[in-house]
């Protein structure tokens, strides 16, 4: 079985017509849902794009495999599952963007196209990877890349919060070299041999940059605006109100200062990314068709993370000084795609992890996991047998914790007094912080005692031979405790 795995980076779940948003277009996206299963609780383990990235593509959690953060990377010792197919004599192969580390972002991939990301505070193309900057130059789009990078000084691009459109032409835009990579490789890849093809593409992640005909795509005043976005911070943890105030330090103004106007503009121009992203897809999906490929081929689309998009008055997603855990930043598109399986057109409601993604992986290859992943199997769900799943979501930002289940959401803040507890079924949006409610006290309490017991049992070191069989240390850490 061949493995397509198409990332979108800072897509939130509801920002997809399969997902329920009647403004935007995405029919690619939306044909693999209506082909293949939707799983309509997604979350990311990490609310930023190198953290969750290492999370799904190692099988372990955040503070397991050591990338903490965008600033800390994975331990060097850890494996992707890029090394993990390699070794299984697939063809691994990677475009476009990775976001793992200097030494991690190749891991795994007998061959790699890198485009790097568009760091969205750069005044020079200098920061995109050797490979795409490398095609820039070739194909004479060079001169205009400079030229677009050197908008991000400006004061517009600035005032605005970074939502303005390339002066680059939808052909030399990251997104669709990423595409065109994609495609070569598909086209032109030794059909002895299965192949494993992930494709980063790095938008609709900040800046808020589309080229034409992307920009202009959707209309302003037809984008909603959301009903938290005038909402009060002052009954959540001090950090919020902070980065509301403060904005980030890379934009010449805060988020205080954000209009609707504003807001409206800054949706249009994330609505444009995403179908230029499902334009992508499109093009993929047929270069599969034409290969004949497409009948032998388990495709997965998903992001890294969502976005806030105005949510509460803000704008992109949680940051080390600023942790925030909101549903919108952590609840992502997960679909599963593929000819033989026992269901089409399905939805599961059951909630999963992005850490799920290695396990289902191997066991869709009739391949045996690595005993140290952490996440669950989905793969009954995929081809129609009972699964049970798991009762909970762990995420978190540092050392802020989240523990969400359907009724309930935690997120505990250590060492302080304050921290957020939800209704998420008389509260989805997430306004009225119940953490301070007397009233609400025993179940603060039951939640922080499962978080604890939940921390405990995903404890898993890369241990040593053990002559008791693989990953033996589960057994120590195994829940409920029993003392035979």
């Amino acid at each position: 079985m061949n493995i397509v795995f198409l990332l979108a980076d800072q897509l939130r779940a509801d920002a997809i017509g399969c997902y329920g948003n009647t403004l935007i277009r995405t029919p690619h996206i939306d044909r693999l849902a209506h082909e293949g299963i939707l799983f309509e609780q997604a979350f990311c383990q990490h609310p930023q794009c190198a953290p969750s990235r290492s999370s799904f593509m190692t099988g372990r959690y955040p503070h397991i495999s050591g990338c903490i953060s965008n600033h800390v990377t994975m331990a060097e010792n850890e494996s992707t599952f890029a090394d993990f197919f390699r070794s299984e004599n697939y063809t691994t192969y990677a475009v476009g963007k990775t976001h793992l580390s200097e030494t991690k972002n190749k891991s795994g991939f007998e061959h790699a196209q890198i485009s790097g990301g568009q760091n969205s505070d750069a005044l020079t193309p200098e920061v995109l990877g050797k490979d795409y900057k490398d095609w820039l130059k070739a194909n004479g789009f060079w001169d205009q890349a400079v030229s677009a990078y050197a908008d991000h000084g400006s004061d517009e691009y600035r005032n605005n919060f970074q939502a303005l459109p390339t002066t680059l032409p939808a052909e030399a835009y990251i997104d669709c070299w990423a595409g065109d990579r994609a495609i070569e490789f598909i086209e032109s890849h030794d059909q002895s041999r299965p192949f494993l093809l992930f494709a980063g593409f790095p938008n609709p992640h900040h800046p808020f940059d589309p080229p034409e005909p992307y920009a202009s795509m959707y209309k302003p005043e037809d984008m909603p605006i959301p009903s938290t976005f005038g909402s009060d911070l002052t009954n959540k943890p001090p950090q919020q109100l902070r980065y509301k105030q403060k904005g980030r330090a890379n934009i010449g103004s805060n988020y205080e200062h954000l209009s609707e106007d504003q807001l409206r503009q800054i949706i249009a121009y994330y609505y444009g990314s995403i179908s230029l992203v499902d334009d992508q897809v499109g093009k993929i999906l047929q270069a599969l068709e034409r290969t004949h490929c497409i009948d032998d081929t388990l495709i997965i689309f998903t992001s890294d993370h969502g976005e806030l998009l105005g949510h509460h008055g803000l704008l992109l997603k949680s940051t080390d000084a600023y942790p925030i855990l909101y549903d919108k930043s952590l609840q992502v598109p997960l679909i599963f795609h593929h000819p033989q399986q026992a269901k089409k057109n399905h939805r599961e409601s059951t909630p999963v992890e992005l850490l799920d993604l290695f396990p289902t992986m191997a066991n869709m290859a009739g391949l045996e996991p690595p005993p140290e992943l952490q996440g669950l199997d989905l793969s009954p769900v995929l081809k129609g047998q009972p699964y049970t799943g798991r009762n909970t979501i762990y995420a978190e930002s540092g050392a802020v914790k989240m523990l969400r289940g359907n009724e309930w959401k935690l997120i505990y803040y250590p060492g302080q007094s304050y921290g957020e507890l939800y209704n998420l079924q008389d509260d989805p949006d997430e306004s009225h912080n119940l953490f301070a409610s007397s009233a609400h006290l025993p179940i603060r309490n039951q939640l922080i005692q499962s978080l604890l017991d939940r921390l405990i049992t995903m404890e898993a070191p890369l241990h040593g031979s053990s002559k008791k069989g693989p990953a033996y240390w589960r057994q120590s850490y195994q829940m409920p405790f029993t003392s035979d």
